[in-house]
């Protein structure tokens, strides 16, 4: 067959066949002039400037004030006031400076049980920018640290006195376990003491504010009329009362008088109601002229309180 009729029965087509090839046709000449339209003839709109105007350097500088425009926000001046970072409500945490999701981060370590014992506890925190704690550790109302690792003078002097004695063969006991620093795991560490018992000492530690006595332990609700584990705890643990953390007498509200112990809201909403009617109180002593201030409950409370 000659190359003409070749061609010729390339593009034998019935009706139906050429009409959709002459659709097709039109819709990609249609598609053609639509790209070519937006791509290139279509003006843009007012205020619009084409990339390719623009030069390089202006654009670079456009884009990074857009960014420091849109990044984030400058901290906002935190509120400086007297505060126990143990159980601090989030609202004060981002009132100090914090934002929620920081503050969020501090909870969520308390949830998984840490604590504060001092001032650099919080300042170790890695969402606690280092001027910020710098601001607040005036008014953070706990020790700047906790000497020798929690313990007490009394532990100090019993090392030193293995230390000089010249039979080391001799066995002494346990080593003692200063209660107002101890977390759980070094009291359930303790002979005696297993995870219901310290979480009840370190539930009461915490209402407290610290012990003062090793006879406080008697008032833990999971100890209570236990003499025989309580004599055995006194031989294993021991005090450091400087820890004990005290309220202000003449700032304290109801609420926080009302949670102690000692307090209670009976004699809570009458001591502020007798400093509010005599003015502020120059000593504890002075919390005597409260007629619900019995010498009971003074000689309980009173440790717990400072004044100027």
């Amino acid at each position: 067959m000659s190359r003409p009729g070749r061609w010729k029965d390339a593009f034998n087509m019935h009706r139906a066949e050429r009409r959709a090839s002459i659709l097709l046709v039109i819709a990609i000449v249609a598609a053609a002039a639509w790209v070519t339209w937006e791509q290139w003839l279509r003006p843009l709109p007012s205020g619009t400037v084409h990339f390719a105007t623009v030069p390089m350097g202006a654009w670079e500088q456009e884009h990074r004030s857009g960014e420091r425009r849109s990044g984030p926000r400058p901290e906002r001046t935190p509120t400086l006031f007297p505060f126990d970072p143990n159980g601090l409500p989030l609202e004060q945490w981002t009132a100090l400076g914090l934002s929620e999701r920081q503050a969020a981060a501090i909870h969520a370590y308390e949830r998984a049980g840490g604590r504060f014992r001092s001032k650099a506890d919080v300042g170790r925190m890695r969402v606690v920018d280092p001027e910020l704690f710098a601001q607040w550790r005036p008014y953070i109302q706990l020790p700047d640290s906790v000497s020798g690792g929690g313990r007490s003078e009394r532990m100090a002097e019993r090392d030193a006195w293995k230390e000089d004695r010249p039979d080391r063969n001799v066995r002494v006991g346990p080593a003692l376990v200063e209660l107002n620093a101890a977390d759980s795991a070094a009291l359930v560490a303790v002979p005696g003491i297993g995870p219901a018992f310290a979480r009840g000492m370190i539930k009461y530690r915490d209402k407290l504010g610290g012990y003062r006595s090793l006879d406080q332990l008697a008032e833990v609700y999971v100890l209570r009329d236990k003499s025989e584990a309580l004599a055995r705890l006194r031989e294993r643990l021991v005090l450091d009362t400087l820890l004990v953390r005290r309220l202000p007498v003449n700032t304290v509200t109801v609420e926080e008088l009302a949670a102690h112990p000692y307090g209670g809201w009976k004699v809570a909403k009458a001591l502020v109601a007798y400093r509010k009617q005599h003015g502020p109180f120059r000593t504890v002593g002075d919390i005597r002229g409260c007629a619900l201030v019995t010498d009971s409950v003074f000689r309980k409370l009173a440790p717990y309180l400072t004044a100027p």
